[in-house]
């Protein structure tokens, strides 16, 4: 991640809190039936077919379809989204602070976002929505 500098951690963008965890599931419909039939989350937002999110103790837990499309489906790690005040000025500082990313700022169906990649590739997206 090249040279570091020092950066007075006061000055970074705060993470107001996590917005997501997000995971793939090959079979949504046994999915929702473990996560809601059986421990009793209760359903945030289900788009059937497609994802199912649901409350999981306080974690907002996202299962997306199978398909290998969408925020940061590369792989079977999960991804976690951050809540940020403002993409480009949390990806503005983390490359002062050596992150060497340039990641494009998308726009979806809950604002801005932008994924950035950890050192083993998985997402992590800082997100404006929810």
């Amino acid at each position: 991640m090249g040279e570091r500098h020092h950066i007075d951690h006061a000055s970074l963008p705060m993470f107001e809190r996590h917005a997501f965890v997000a995971v793939t599931s090959q079979d949504l419909a046994r999915s929702r039936e473990f996560w809601v039939d059986i421990l009793g989350c209760a359903v945030v937002e289900e788009r059937p077919g497609a994802s199912l999110t649901v409350d999981a103790g306080g974690l907002r837990l996202r299962l997306d379809a199978g398909s290998g499309r969408g925020p940061g489906a590369a792989g079977p790690d999960p991804s976690i989204g951050l809540k940020v005040p403002s993409v480009q000025e949390a990806i503005d500082a983390l490359n002062e602070a050596g992150l060497e990313q340039y990641p494009p700022i998308e726009r979806g169906e809950r604002g801005a976002f932008a994924i950035v990649r950890d050192p083993e590739g998985r997402a992590v997206i800082l997100t404006e929505g929810d």
